[in-house]
């Protein structure tokens, strides 16, 4: 597992204006939709949209190289070890439920720059996990930190975990689902 907090330390010291979340969920939406993507073309995306002049390249391309191929990993692993990159448990739930609604909106995100069009045409249950992730990443992040709310979270990380998974393999699977891209 990577470690969240001391990541995004560095992200935060190399002048990234991303979250772990964030950078995670752009890696897995992108190779969802097209697993032949290449670390080298993600970075330079993430490069171009998320650092500021004064990024140490030299000690950021190793560690998003390595997250890249985490996700790629997780994604296509056989036992369903896939779960989004966000803070622990031993964080605040608002905290937490921040990370998650970035993670989602990132997802989004990356689905879009590997060139998805469409969900029209998919399986009604994955349109309708696509339509609930920008729900998600809307969410209100503000949490009195009742039990009540953290079962829900933790349901909530689930979902998103488990319909991540399921795209991926609508897209492993789909002769349909390649006609949504361009």
């Amino acid at each position: 597992m990577i470690p969240y907090k001391p990541f995004a330390q560095h992200l935060k010291d190399n002048n990234i204006i991303a979250t772990p979340a964030e950078l995670h969920a752009h890696a897995s939406g992108m190779l969802t939709v097209n697993k032949e993507t290449k670390v080298t073309h993600w970075i330079d995306v993430i490069l171009e949209d998320y650092s500021f002049e004064g990024s140490d390249t030299q000690k950021l391309i190793p560690v998003l190289n390595a997250l890249f191929e985490f996700a790629k990993d997780k994604l296509s692993a056989d036992n369903y070890t896939f779960s989004p990159l966000l803070p622990s448990d031993n964080n605040g739930l608002s905290y937490r439920l921040d990370a998650l609604a970035t993670w989602c909106g990132a997802f989004l995100t990356g689905l879009a720059f590997a060139g998805l069009k469409s969900d029209q045409n998919m399986h009604d249950d994955v349109h309708e996990f696509i339509m609930d992730l920008e729900k998600i990443s809307k969410v209100d992040t503000q949490s009195d930190e009742t039990q009540g709310e953290e079962a829900d979270f933790i349901e909530l990380v689930e979902y998103v975990k488990a319909g991540s998974i399921l795209l991926y393999q609508e897209f492993e699977e789909g002769e349909e689902a390649s006609s949504l891209v361009q």
